[in-house]
């Protein structure tokens, strides 16, 4: 069966048999918009990693039950993503698989759809089938399905007539590029948030919907999951230009007066507002402190710049030969 065969497929099963959220949460509270719920926070490419968020789990109203405690769980179910750390040097361009993985399923399952975010940054490299994701050994009778949703999201689907106890084992796989320019500390985040699509809700359950299948997709979207990453190791370089302190490109009055601000912020008690890059680009004297003769330094480079006529020395350069 061709993907869109398959998706297609998938979409219609899931759809009449999975687990579609109204509008309103049993406590009729408003529950994540379709907009809200599909945001990507893992691309804020702030080299951060993003934990799994069970908050944004909603109960299906047509459970037509008591809201279900995950607490209630006895079981040890984990779905995770590998954390994955790479010397930079070597990292660069490769593309490297990330497994998500199943350990300690208690309850089999006949429905899975997930929403996969990540950092668009990486990129995936599609299989020799033209698909975004591989499925994995845990779900072998499974029939599977992919989609990119956008940039930095797939949706996964995968549906069994038959409820199947999951093995321990990977459920998929995905392909992802490093970028050309990865550095050490930069950090690209993956893994899952909950969404409601407004087709088919995620899920993860068995055909008859039964306590013990509720109870199971109650803990997975709450606690279960782990989400993941592809790390360069080593610290992050601070990016910053010394002088420039609003980082517009150009060294000038600005940056002094920007500067005095905060001399005078700090002098009162008061807390600046540079962060840490900010701080290195202000303090040009080197002297680990930031006041009036870093802005006077500013200023004057600021006029050496206006006044010469050769080509100007870099700020660096001009600091040492002052």
């Amino acid at each position: 069966m061709k993907i869109k065969g398959i998706l297609t497929a998938a979409a219609m099963l899931l759809s009449v048999m999975c687990c579609q959220l109204s509008a309103t949460s049993l406590s009729g509270e408003t529950v994540v918009t379709a907009a809200e719920s599909t945001y990507n926070q893992f691309n804020k490419q702030d080299d951060k990693e993003v934990p799994y968020d069970g908050s944004r789990w909603i109960q299906p109203v047509e459970w037509n039950v008591p809201t279900v405690q995950p607490r209630d769980y006895k079981g040890g179910i984990m779905l995770f993503f590998d954390k994955i750390g790479f010397d930079p040097e070597t990292a660069n361009g490769k593309t490297q698989r990330v497994y998500f993985s199943v350990h300690g399923a208690t309850d089999p399952v006949s429905y899975i759809k997930f929403h996969i975010f990540y950092d668009t940054r990486l990129k995936v490299k599609k299989n020799s089938k033209g698909e975004y994701i591989n499925a994995g050994k845990a779900i072998n009778d499974f029939t599977t399905g992919s989609e990119l949703v956008e940039d930095g999201q797939i949706a996964f689907y995968a549906y069994n007539a038959n409820d199947t106890l999951l093995n321990n084992g990977s459920i998929f796989t995905i392909d992802f590029i490093i970028p050309e320019n990865a550095e050490a500390g930069d950090v690209y985040p993956i893994g899952l948030a909950y969404v409601d699509d407004g087709i088919v809700a995620d899920c993860f359950i068995n055909n008859k919907k039964d306590e013990a299948g509720r109870l199971q997709m109650t803990y997975v979207f709450t606690k279960g999951i782990y989400n993941g990453y592809i790390k360069m190791n080593g610290e992050k370089k601070p990016k910053y230009s010394l002088g420039d302190v609003n980082n517009d490109g150009a060294i000038n009055a600005v940056d002094a007066s920007a500067v005095l601000t905060y001399y005078a912020m700090t002098s009162t008690n008061k807390k600046g507002d540079f962060d840490e890059n900010q701080k290195l680009a202000a303090d040009v004297d080197r002297d680990g402190n930031i006041n009036a003769v870093d802005a006077s330094c500013i200023l004057s480079y600021y006029a050496y710049v206006a006044t010469t006529k050769d080509d100007p020395v870099s700020f660096e350069e001009y600091m040492k030969n002052t």
